[in-house]
């Protein structure tokens, strides 16, 4: 067995122990806003020929001769400021075995020295956090495959550049591979605003070197995470942004280097979509650390690191190229289900090689709590917490046909830890009750919903927490008027009832016995307002030789009787 393979058992079975970079500054991938394959067009030679067709490779060119030391090269680099090219002065500071090192001449013994460079091929080169003695190069080719050469030397270019960004001091792009260097000539990319660019022709990372510092262990945390895009592209240029920023956070996590500061932002936002990706200026820290803590999951609880491989080498796009590489390793799962199972690991921190504490939504310490309302984006959870939950009576509707699954995590005095699910009925209510020991209860509804438009798919819900004696009801049997031989009993709570459903059981009785008469059936919500569901209504009839004065009707709550009366008496 290898020293990494040792080292990575190591790192999953004790827990890898995350070292924060101590910076209040946060740094973000500038790969995402080059990455737009379906529209990149050579516009010198084939106006209609798309960036990298999925079986692409690269003209087969002589071998290029080794550069040497002192080479000067000037590199086309996107300014995200104005999404217009630029062009960099550069000098070859350094030759590894799998790299060259360009640095800015601007940069060179102000921000990067002798010693950068040399810190920096030794991290691509020979040794990452997670084994010694190998490279970001050696470990992430060895599960992802090789890159592509389409400049034929061999090696990826690393150029330190002060990165022209749009975010400032505190948020950053602290690195970026941009897919257009993959093509020929002079392109065209919306991401541009439309304007012509040209194409690096090879193999290369753009590593920041102002404010990002480039003698750091986070620089060639950057350094990691922007090769693993390069190598994606290789296998699906077209791969959807959060898969690809997910397989980049674990590459990084693969080489044995932080990734708490994505982590620790997912903690505090752990609601949002797991398929989406914001643009713009929004913040994404929590949905880096959303789509690595999936792969992680998968990577621990389906197939190990093999699943990332087929992940990041299959052609299909979004949950479908997850769903295949999951297929093609024999394990047929349908993706909603292990996204449910994910939703209640983070909560619970059920992994091996980390530790999470996530940031419930909303504390509630007094009932009852009222009708409370949410929404959810697809492939989103939502974590309320409830605190002294003895008895408690959780309520739960949504306003989705199909697609959401609600559970509660009970924590009891005892010290053990149930999960329930909330059965929801065919009008997508359902109510849970707690036991009598269960001291705090986590509340975790999601949505998740296999469509076409995974983005667009959203809903409402309702939720509601009470102590079933704290519910009354106001009750009478009427006769219909039209009708004689029909009746209604009507029953009024105290309160809105959410996820639940008042039933009624009617029972004969004469002087000296009572005997069942018909089951226990579901009233039905007479209102045209779902946050006020108080008035409920059941109609049965009664059949010409029952006296109505025989006639006792029990209306209960969660199997807890709440009100009885005959039909006479009003």
């Amino acid at each position: 067995m290898s020293a990494f393979n040792v080292s990575l058992i190591a790192l999953l079975l004790l827990g890898y122990s995350y070292v924060g970079w101590g910076h209040a500054d946060s740094y973000f991938c500038g790969t995402p806003h080059l990455s737009n394959p379906k529209h990149v067009i050579d516009v010198t030679n084939a106006p209609q020929q798309v960036l990298a067709p999925r079986n692409w490779t690269a003209p087969a060119l002589p071998a290029a001769p080794a550069l040497p030391l002192g080479t000067e090269r000037t590199f086309f680099a996107p300014d995200f400021r104005s999404m217009q090219q630029y062009t960099v002065s550069a000098v070859l500071r350094g030759v590894g075995s799998f790299c060259y090192v360009f640095v800015e001449e601007s940069e060179w013994n102000r921000r990067v020295t002798a010693g950068t460079v040399q810190a920096i091929i030794r991290a691509f080169d020979t040794a990452t956090p997670a084994n010694p003695q190998q490279g970001i190069y050696p470990t992430l080719t060895k599960f992802f495959g090789a890159p592509p050469d389409i400049d034929g030397n061999g090696r990826i270019i690393l150029l330190l550049l002060n990165i022209q960004d749009a975010h400032g001091a505190n948020r950053y792009t602290a690195g970026f591979f941009n897919p257009a260097d993959q093509q020929r000539g002079l392109l065209r990319n919306p991401g541009f605003r439309g304007f012509p660019i040209r194409s690096n022709e090879a193999e290369m990372l753009y590593i920041d070197t102002q404010p990002l510092n480039p003698n750091s262990e986070r620089a060639h945390n950057v350094i990691a995470h922007e090769f693993q895009h390069l190598l994606n592209w290789r296998h699906d240029a077209r791969e959807v942004t959060w898969v690809d920023e997910g397989c980049a956070v674990y590459a990084s996590f693969l080489c044995g280097y932080s990734v708490q500061e994505h982590v620790a932002a997912f903690e505090k936002m752990p609601s949002i979509s797991l398929v989406t990706w914001p643009e713009g200026n929004a913040n994404s820290l929590p949905h880096y650390g959303a789509a690595f803590l999936w792969m992680l999951y998968l990577h621990e609880q389906y197939g190990g690191i093999g699943t990332l491989t087929e992940i990041v080498q299959n052609r299909g796009t979004s949950l479908t190229g997850i769903s295949d590489a999951l297929a093609s390793r024999g394990i047929i799962k349908a993706i909603p289900d292990i996204f449910i199972e994910w939703k209640l690991a983070n909560y619970l921190s059920e992994y091996r090689a980390i530790r999470l504490s996530l940031t419930p939504h909303r504390w509630y310490d007094s009932y009852p709590s009222g009708t409370q309302q949410g929404q959810l984006s697809n492939f989103s959870a939502e974590y309320i917490g409830f605190r002294n939950a003895e008895g408690l009576t959780l309520g739960f509707s949504s306003s989705s046909p199909a697609s959401n699954a609600v559970h509660a995590i009970e924590f009891h005095n005892t010290g053990a830890v149930d999960i329930n699910e909330i059965k929801l009925s065919a009008g997508n209510a359902g109510s849970l009750v707690l036991s009598n020991t269960a001291a705090e209860v986590i509340l975790v509804p999601s949505l998740q919903m296999e469509a076409i438009n995974l983005h667009g798919q959203s809903s409402t819900y309702q939720y509601s927490a009470t102590r079933g004696a704290h519910i009354t009801f106001t009750t009478a049997a009427l006769p219909n008027p039209v009708h004689p031989r029909y009746w209604d009993i009507i029953a009024e709570s105290t309160e809105p009832l959410v996820g639940l459903t008042p039933t009624v059981t009617l029972m004969l009785s004469d002087s000296k016995t009572e005997r069942p008469y018909r089951e226990a059936q579901a009233m039905y919500l007479i209102t045209q307002d779902m946050r006020d569901s108080r008035l409920y209504r059941f109609s049965f009839l009664l059949e010409p030789e029952i006296e109505p004065k025989s006639v006792i009707y029990q209306v209960s709550l969660d199997s807890r009787p709440v009100s009885k009366g005959t039909l006479t008496d009003f």
